[in-house]
């Protein structure tokens, strides 16, 4: 009896150790193809029109989900919207993060060595704009002499401030980009100054476009990127190549065109 049980723990042991023999084998010349999308996280601040629209609607959202449709399940990326304070926490501590539509000269004067950024998302700028009925060219910041801007809460522009506290003109602000809106068409300032991409959105949405007049002249113009902080090699290559692809894809041009981007780059 005890020389039966001690055969079959050893034949046991002996299954159990060929069974592994061959499964080690199997695995080293025919390796199994899974592979699971490593999940990366996508912060941004931009949370007024066209970027954020509603509630998981815009284009930062569509943005997102471009890159997952496009991941060749090696990435993918979830949106998180929080204040740009909280933003600035994060790269302070060299997090690995994620932020879209932004630019090196936003974030510091040592930004372009420190982060690493992609090739232009979009481009953009600050765009005036007045009513029709008293359309206003503004080619320098003499045009803004004895006029009140309106500009959005917390926001610097170059220049403007400066002339506003030699009391040149004055400025006003509002607490949203849609309030500005409605305050150029409801006379509360002469004239208004904010982000072309949200401009152009909200003058469409509002069914505007018959009262209000962009000028020719644009305060600034910017280019919109990705700015990737820590170390994420093979996430910026890959941004990289998606925003190469943008170029051409009817894909990507569809997604635009529901925002009423202004010329860009792609």
């Amino acid at each position: 009896m005890t020389n039966d049980l001690r055969s079959v723990s050893i034949s046991n042991v002996r299954y159990m150790a060929l069974t592994f023999i061959v499964s080690l084998a199997f695995g080293i010349f025919f390796p199994l193809k899974i592979s699971i999308a490593t999940e990366y996280q996508i912060y941004s601040y931009h949370n007024v029109p066209p970027f954020v629209v509603s509630d998981n609607k815009g284009l930062s959202h569509d943005l997102v989900n471009y890159l997952n449709r496009h991941g060749n399940k090696r990435f993918q990326f979830k949106l998180k919207i929080l204040p740009r304070k909280r933003l600035d926490n994060l790269l302070k501590a060299n997090s690995d993060i994620i932020i879209p539509w932004v630019s090196p000269d936003w974030f510091g004067s040592d930004a372009k060595t420190r982060f690493e950024w992609t090739a232009p998302l979009i481009s953009d700028g600050n765009v005036y704009f007045s009513r029709k009925d008293r359309s206003i060219e503004v080619k320098s910041m003499g045009d803004l002499e004895d006029l009140l801007l309106g500009g959005v809460l917390g926001h610097r522009y170059a220049r403007i401030d400066n002339e506003v506290a030699k009391g040149a003109f004055s400025r006003m602000n509002a607490p949203h980009e849609r309030n500005l809106i409605k305050m150029v068409v409801g006379k509360r300032v002469d004239i208004g100054l904010m982000a072309e991409s949200s401009a152009r959105y909200l003058v469409w949405e509002e069914k505007l476009s018959e009262e209000i007049y962009f000028s020719t002249y644009k305060h600034s113009i910017f280019l919109r990127r990705f700015l990737v902080s820590g170390y994420l090699p093979q996430v910026r290559e890959f941004l990289d190549s998606m925003i190469l692809r943008m170029k051409d894809d009817p894909e990507w041009a569809a997604i635009k065109s529901r925002y009423q981007l202004p010329i860009e780059i792609n």
